[in-house]
């Protein structure tokens, strides 16, 4: 009998109404719990197996999975073992295998992995508990839809997703890398940046701003803010005048030594008698007791600039602008790249060159802050 909702509306507590192997059995008026009854071609094993609930499930939707479960049947697949299957894979989630995906790169550098962690976690927090195979490309697409602001990250984002999914298509977890499917973000222009004297003097004579402060020992320094946040006190020797930035830390991957000019180690003393006794292990740390390194960076630029008056940089264009100083007062490039952890080009004569340098980039570092002093003073204070 072909049934209509009229007659499964209808029907009264007890009734039982088939129709082409589809089985409704109803609770109460109306109310039915569905299933496939059938027989495995072949074997001629009988086969009862849970479609769901009418009228939750509807007439249509019980056909089309009644017709699904019949053609598994005549082609002698048993039904249920098929569904387990899929349950199994329903099982893979997103969240998790991030995971999974981030412990199985041990060739990346922590920072690397951290940043991938930082990113992804943020990005498909609403995506978690997705099963991976059922990420399709509209998700992705909606993904970097909002990050049109972002251009930088939209392009990160995309190219860490893609790399995971492909990662996922090589253990078989999904099919496809939807990310392919998509057109990538355009690359992004690298910024060439760098602060005017009078933007300096402003930065350097800001005083109550803890991003203020943070940006005045970069600029010292030529360092990263994101190491400069995590700085702590166990790194610092200020006797020596040097901070052991560990290589967790460096975006490089590798240690290393920090020469300290004297304006450096002054803004630190401060901070660290601003901080007190009884104080976390991140010199600029945040929380009651700065037990967590600071991340209040967006915030802070903005704060910056209002309070300095000017607009158009971000935090990293002070590096930027660091490096470009002491290239200007004629420091050598292997000696900046010593004082700023960039990566140096290797030859085979590297293998044979050891010597550290120390006197050069301690040098380095007094003449760049000699520099900064001088263009502070230079400029009245607002």
């Amino acid at each position: 009998m072909t049934l209509t909702d009229i007659i499964l509306k209808n029907a009264n507590q007890g009734d039982i109404q088939r129709e082409a192997g589809l089985e409704f059995r109803f609770f109460a008026k109306g109310q039915a719990s569905v299933r496939y009854v059938g027989r495995i071609r072949g074997s001629g094993r009988r086969v009862a197996i849970s479609l769901g609930r009418y009228p939750k499930l509807k007439l249509a939707e019980a056909r089309e999975l009644g017709r699904e479960k019949r053609r598994l049947c005549d082609a002698g697949i048993d039904p249920r073992v098929v569904r387990e299957a899929r349950a199994a894979e329903d099982q893979k989630l997103l969240g998790p295998l991030v995971e999974q995906y981030l412990e199985s790169l041990p060739e990346n550098r922590p920072r690397t992995i951290s940043d991938k962690r930082a990113t992804l976690t943020l990005a498909l927090r609403d995506l978690a508990k997705r099963p991976v195979r059922r990420i399709t490309r509209s998700d992705i697409a909606r993904l970097m839809d909002a990050y049109n602001d972002k251009r930088a990250a939209r392009r990160k984002l995309f190219s860490y997703l893609s790399h995971f999914l492909s990662w996922c298509q090589d253990r078989d977890l999904v099919q496809d890398n939807v990310c392919r499917q998509i057109r990538p973000p355009k690359p992004v222009e690298p910024r060439d940046r760098v602060l005017t004297d009078d933007e300096l003097a402003a930065v350097m004579n800001l005083q109550g701003s803890a991003w203020g402060t943070m940006l005045q020992f970069i600029l010292l320094t030529g360092m990263r803010g994101g190491e400069v946040c995590k700085m702590r006190l166990e790194e610092l020797d200020l006797r020596r005048g040097v901070w052991n930035v560990p290589r967790a830390t460096m975006k490089q991957g590798k240690p290393h030594a920090v020469p300290l000019s004297n304006a450096a180690r002054k803004i630190i003393k401060l901070q660290l008698e601003q901080n007190g006794e009884v104080w976390g292990p991140y010199v600029f740390g945040v929380g009651s007791r700065g037990e967590r390194p600071y991340n209040g960076r967006s915030n802070g630029i903005e704060e910056v600039r209002r309070l300095t008056e000017t607009t158009g940089w971000a935090g990293h264009d002070c590096r930027r602008t660091s490096i470009t100083i002491m290239q200007r007062l004629g420091i050598p490039r292997e000696i900046r790249a010593r004082i700023t952890g960039h990566a140096l080009p290797r030859d085979g004569a590297s293998a044979y060159e050891h010597y550290d340098f120390k006197k050069e980039t301690q040098e380095g570092v007094e003449k760049l802050a000699d520099e900064l002093e001088r263009i502070k003073q230079s400029k009245p204070v607002v």
